[in-house]
């Protein structure tokens, strides 16, 4: 049983148990060759060294596998890293060691679901809903599935929660706006990220699949909508332009990874959507990670390309006189 996590270990401490290994590389320094190995829990993560690693070492390590680790916390940089004095795989471990979870239990987020599908009057697409959540595969997927690797909601029941998040978004969107298509946007919503489910493995650390590296949820998920389509009789080509639409180009641009740019008043509104719940959610685990009594900042965050300000701890809830 797993009892030290990343999160809790400080520099000087020796460290005798499991981990996931996520990344290996063999690099090269004035003394020799040492192997670096990227260690996850579901707690975090830390950087480990192995010095005079050798080729045996390089075989032996593979990324996705748990391995017992024995070591000492170091600090490189002003992180921690951990000294690696022995390191050997296990067959032998807890999967939720590995993985963290969201706050909503697998019930509740299933019950969302049915009462956000609810919600769709129109026939077509409620068919084409109950035909995609209804496979047992893509069900059990997407109520385990992950919103990314590392940016944001980054753990089981991730996809779930974000997207059930993006769909409460646009049904206040669509209550505002009469140009919007409220049953169009709504579906949107439920199936933008559908494509995750197959593009990340979650079997002992969140990786992409073959599929998700080389062809994107996008793609992925604009294919697997296509195939459910293509089941329901006389479904209106006008509607699967639009909602496949809706899934490629929920991004925003070719520059942030959409194949085309929102195009129609429901593909802007669920840009917009699913930018926000992603960017609060990423500021969410970052202030989680790094904010502590006296840390008014975070570090640099190079996807936002700024800083995040966590305010101060006293009683005048963080304002200055300016």
């Amino acid at each position: 049983m797993k009892t030290t996590f990343i999160s809790e270990v400080v520099p000087g401490a020796e460290v005798d148990d499991l981990f996931a290994v996520r990344n290996v590389e063999l690099k090269e320094y004035s003394g020799g060759k040492m192997i670096t190995v990227e260690l996850v829990d579901r707690s975090g993560r830390i950087n480990g060294v192995i010095w005079n690693g050798t080729s045996d070492d390089m075989d032996m390590l593979q990324p996705g596998k748990i391995y017992r680790v024995q070591g000492t916390v170091t600090t490189y940089k002003s992180k921690s890293q951990l000294t690696i004095n022995a390191i050997k795989p296990t067959e032998k471990y807890d999967p939720d060691d590995f993985l963290a979870r969201g706050e909503f239990s697998r019930e509740e987020l299933d019950n969302r679901l049915n009462q956000a599908i609810a919600k769709v009057d129109d026939s077509y697409f409620r068919k084409l809903l109950d035909s995609v959540f209804s496979e047992k595969g893509y069900r059990d997927g997407f109520l385990r599935g992950v919103g990314g690797k590392l940016w944001h909601h980054n753990y089981i029941g991730g996809l779930a929660e974000h997207t059930l998040c993006v769909f409460d978004i646009c049904l206040d969107i669509s209550s505002r706006y009469r140009e919007i298509d409220r049953d169009l946007l709504l579906t949107g919503a439920l199936l933008h990220d559908i494509g995750k489910i197959e593009s990340y493995s979650t079997a002992s650390v969140i990786e992409y699949t073959d599929s998700g590296r080389l062809l994107g949820h996008i793609v992925v998920g604009d294919r697997l909508v296509g195939d459910s389509i293509s089941k329901i009789p006389g479904f209106p080509a006008e509607k699967k332009l639009r909602i496949r639409h809706l899934i490629l180009s929920h991004q925003g641009s070719p520059e942030q990874s959409s194949p085309v740019a929102p195009m129609i008043p429901e593909g802007m509104a669920l840009y917009i959507a699913d930018l926000l719940d992603s960017k609060l959610a990423a500021i969410r685990r970052i202030k989680k990670k790094e904010h502590r009594p006296g840390v008014k900042w975070s570090n640099f965050v190079n996807l936002l390309d700024r800083h995040i300000y966590f305010g101060s701890d006293g009683d005048d809830n963080g304002q200055e006189n300016i």
